[in-house]
């Protein structure tokens, strides 16, 4: 290039930009350094298309380069991006130099800057379009163009940000985005107006805007692109959920504070159970002893006080055993490991143990028959948990007749589906107090007169075991003429 032509290049109001016919930089003006914010030595020998051309803007600024050898020149208006990361609107116009012989030899490209020019014609074609059609809507509505200028805000985002609407108008949308979102931000402006995104709420769940003063505040946003006359705008919908928030931390801190209390609760349980266990079991050690005459003979009298004292020290250690149980199952998700197991054989102990119980009130305990061995996959401790549960909860409140254990199952297409049912002739339950059966630390009969001991835990924890079995426990009930109750559990295929 003659000193001349340098020169008259160098003090050019444009951008120059020479490039080799691979692309690389080999003269920068000074123009070209003020509009992109890179020096000459930072880019002389690189290529321009690494520094200045956004990545979904490649493939045009190729096909450009390539009609400027096809053709010897080349026009068009596209989108570039400074060293600052703000993009610019440019009028390109290419000319291919040839040397002495004929050859190619360089691209010579002037880059005019249209950015404002383009800006002010987005807001007026934007204006013309909308007619104040969004000032009333309870969301802030932001416009950008494709250099990410703000083209409209309606009054509510002039409210939320702190802006007045017409000095917003213009401005780069970073005025209203925290730094580390922008990078977010300008992924969804890329893919909005290249038609690659469908419209969506942001996937952020603590996005937030920037106020004028600089302070930030909790939002939710949802974009869609607008056409407008063949042009693609970002619309962006801004909802301010400050309040929101303050109600979420608000419940979130209480129910931390509830956490804290129940896990004090169950540490409490724990400890005043396993406290009251010890001098028990010490009372029952030494009655069974005393029983057994072991420290002489008793009386009539004395025998039937200290068997009083052994039944009612045992009735007391079932209860802290379960109270236990139920303050262990609320600390923490049961680990029951399945298991395959003789379901017909279970459900035979269960009944073995309990039938003397039933025999005391007589009362008839029944096993319904079954063909062959009927296995099942469950945990066996839970399974006998709910089993002794049910069918003692049937011998407690039956004054008269029977209580009859069923089995039965049934495999389908899904898997194997097995019923345990539990039937007894008692007191049944109205449809009202049915609601109340699974709950914990509940009874039926409330009263200081009930005649039924216990802590009306037993229900509320087999139906929590079922649950992490995968099944549950329902009831069939009517007052004054019996129930049956039935546990479900669910095998796949």
């Amino acid at each position: 290039m003659q000193p001349l032509e340098q020169l008259l290049l160098s003090e050019a109001p444009d951008a120059y930009v020479l490039m080799d016919m691979a692309g690389g930089v080999v003269y920068w003006n000074r123009c070209a350094e003020q509009l992109f914010g890179y020096a000459g030595q930072e880019i002389l020998g690189q290529q321009l298309s690494d520094f200045i051309v956004p990545p979904e803007r490649r493939g045009e600024e190729e096909r450009v380069f390539a009609d400027t050898v096809t053709l010897g020149h080349a026009e068009c208006q596209s989108i570039r991006r400074r060293k600052d990361g703000a993009l610019l609107h440019l009028s390109v116009s290419n000319k291919l130099l040839r040397d002495e012989r004929g050859q190619p030899q360089y691209v010579l490209s002037c880059k005019r800057d249209i950015s404002e020019a383009t800006v002010q014609r987005d807001i007026s074609l934007i204006a013309a379009s909308v007619h104040g059609l969004y000032d009333w809507l309870p969301d802030g509505i932001i416009v950008v163009n494709a250099l990410d200028r703000v083209v409209l805000a309606n009054r509510r985002a002039g409210e939320l940000f702190g802006w007045e609407v017409g000095e917003l108008t213009g401005r780069a949308i970073d005025v209203l985005v925290p730094a580390r979102f922008l990078a977010m931000h300008a992924q969804n402006l890329v893919d909005y107006l290249c038609g690659t995104a469908a419209p969506a709420s942001n996937t952020t769940p603590e996005l937030c805007g920037k106020k004028r003063n600089g302070s930030e505040f909790p939002v939710d946003v949802s974009l869609s692109p607008l056409v407008i006359e063949g042009e693609t705008f970002l619309m962006i919908a801004v909802r301010d959920i400050s309040d929101r928030k303050r109600i979420e931390e608000d419940l979130a801190e209480k129910n931390r504070a509830l956490l804290d209390a129940v896990e004090s609760r169950n540490r409490f349980l724990a400890n005043t159970s396993h406290e009251l266990r010890t001098p028990l079991n010490a009372i029952l050690g030494f009655t069974e002893i005393l029983l057994t005459r072991m420290g002489g003979p008793l009386t009539a009298e004395q025998e039937q006080q200290l068997q009083t004292v052994h039944e009612s020290a045992q009735h007391l250690l079932e209860l802290i055993t379960s109270l236990l149980d139920v303050s262990r199952m609320e600390a923490e998700e049961a680990d029951l490991i399945p298991e395959a197991l003789l379901c017909s054989e279970l459900i035979e102990e269960a009944v073995a143990v309990l039938r003397p119980a039933a025999i005391k009130k007589g009362l008839q305990l029944n096993l319904a028959a079954y063909t062959g061995e009927v296995r099942i996959h469950a945990n066996r401790r839970a399974l006998t948990q709910i089993l002794l549960n049910l069918v003692s909860n049937a011998i407690k409140f039956t004054e008269r007749g029977q209580v009859q254990v069923k089995l039965r199952q049934q495999r389908h297409a899904a898997g194997l589906t097995s019923w345990i049912e539990v039937r007894d002739s008692g007191c049944g339950i109205s449809e009202e107090d049915q609601r109340k059966l699974f709950r914990a630390f509940t009874q039926l009969d409330a009263t200081a007169s009930r005649r039924h001991d216990g802590m009306g835990q037993g229900l509320y924890l087999s139906q929590k075991l079922a649950n992490l079995m995968g099944g549950t426990i329902s009831v069939q009930s009517q007052a004054g003429a019996g129930s049956l109750f039935t546990l479900c559990l669910e095998e796949a295929a």
